[in-house]
């Protein structure tokens, strides 16, 4: 292990393994906590290591004094899994293995989630430390290997043993246990702290190794992922594939980025490069409907949404998004179905709500659209979202209920010069006059677009 003040994380962790491991070893990076006491309550080996921005030096450090036949690595905020113990026996006797690749379940705050290019799965509560994530990513690299000098940790960042491994002619396998990783669900400000840091070493990691494709498309969506820059996030991208053409996973990152920037052909054609089966085509169709949606081609995306879906399993955001296609085709009976069943299954996400208000509204149901928008204002308030809602409610020439969701929602925000506007225009119009729109517009044209 590479240790710097997890105390609060580490009993757990050295726990997980008692019984099952004859030898711990901790590279130390300058921690002012417990964590050093803590390891050596467990009889673990301690080397203070200076920390130099690069994960793999320390990880070599801590590999230098293993004595065993076999190496487990585990970091301050994981655990294995129970049944590691009675299942990881049988993998220690196969003479011409390597390593064994293990799945980690990273477990996330949030119900829908991408790590790389997986999409987030529920959360079955295999763990009680877990029990407050509703779901997990799972991804899989090599943490159980043989002790041997030629292998070692590579990489500034994101290190592995697995070049080495091939390198020497032995074999990978699946492992057949599994590895819970608590580190996501860390308060928000130190998750952002630890996206500046990799960032910083990402950079540094392609400036050393600039014909590393990996490093390229790692930095590409960290950009893009964690500080909301395509643009950077593309050169990237073409760096990586200036270096390794097929690269089906820059591909994909690639359609992600030209999607957020309104690029539908290029995130179509860039999707379709990434040829992949398996885990990862649930994300790819989920992009190429998106892209296809945007382009108007809506049986195509139809398609797509669908494949998906059956990929991913239960999804509502996935289930909102084939119903407003439906509704768009001019199935609108069941694409209303299917929006509002997403609707009922997350109540709390806008762009569900707001795909099943404009399906309401190409479907000429502007009550349950104004009803969908004033339901979900209960559960996060905007000025906008109010408008919006009032602007419905006008075109229906229901001026009492007009006014009294713009009182409401100037007893929310007294300070929006939109909302005073329009609770003034509303409360003093004659019912005889034109349907006017809070904002002065004629409702027809206010904050609310059947073709959205």
């Amino acid at each position: 292990m590479i240790v710097k003040n997890e105390a609060h994380t580490l009993r757990p962790c050295l726990e997980s393994v008692h019984g099952l491991v004859s030898q711990i070893v901790i590279a130390d990076t300058g921690s002012t906590d417990d964590s050093v006491s803590i390891a050596r309550e467990f009889g673990a080996t301690v080397i203070p290591f200076p920390w130099d921005d690069h994960f793999a030096n320390a990880r070599n450090a801590a590999l230098a004094p293993m004595t065993t036949d076999w190496v487990l690595v585990l970091d301050g905020d994981e655990e294995l899994d129970c049944e590691t113990q009675r299942n990881i026996s049988a993998l220690l006797q196969a003479s011409d293995i390597g390593g064994y690749v293990t799945p980690i379940r990273n477990y996330m705050p949030n119900r829908f989630n991408r790590g790389w290019d997986r999409i987030g799965v529920p959360n079955d509560y295999r763990h009680p430390r877990a029990k407050n994530a509703p779901s997990f990513i799972a991804h899989e690299n090599c943490r159980l290997f043989r002790r041997h000098p030629g292998i070692y940790f590579t990489g500034r960042i994101h290190e592995l043993v697995e070049n080495q491994i091939r390198s020497l002619g032995l074999k990978l396998r699946p492992a057949n246990f599994f590895i819970h990783h608590f580190g996501q669900l860390a308060d928000h400000e130190a998750r952002q702290k630890k996206r500046v840091f990799y960032r910083e070493l990402l950079r540094k990691k392609t400036e050393e190794h600039p014909g590393d494709f990996a490093a390229w498309t790692q930095l590409g969506l960290h950009e893009f992922e964690c500080f909301n820059q395509p643009e950077e996030a593309l050169r990237c991208f073409d760096r990586a594939l200036a270096l390794q053409p097929e690269a089906p996973e820059a591909w994909l990152f690639r359609a992600m980025v030209y999607l957020q920037l309104g690029r539908f052909q290029e995130a179509l054609d860039a999707a379709e490069r990434d040829r992949r089966t398996g885990h990862t085509l649930a994300l790819r169709e989920d992009v190429r409907g998106d892209a296809l949606h945007s382009m108007g081609r809506f049986k195509e995306a139809r398609m797509a949404y669908r494949k998906a879906a059956k990929l991913m399993g239960p999804n509502p955001i996935l289930e909102s998004k084939l119903g407003y296609t439906e509704v768009k085709m001019g199935q609108k009976n069941s694409g209303l179905a299917r929006l509002r069943r997403a609707a009922r299954a997350v109540p709390d996400m806008y762009p569900i709500h707001d795909r099943l208000m404009k399906g309401c509204i190409i479907a000429e149901r502007l009550e349950e659209a104004a009803e969908t928008l004033e339901n979900f204002s209960t559960i996060a308030s905007s000025p906008k979202l109010f408008l919006r809602a009032a602007s419905l409610r006008a075109q229906l020439q229901q001026w009492s209920q007009t006014e009294v969701l713009l009182s409401r929602a100037l007893q929310l925000f007294p300070q929006s010069p939109e909302l005073q506007q329009a609770y003034a225009e509303i409360a003093s119009r004659k019912p005889s006059a034109d349907p006017i729109s809070p904002g002065g517009k004629s409702a027809q044209s206010i904050g609310v677009s059947s073709n959205d």
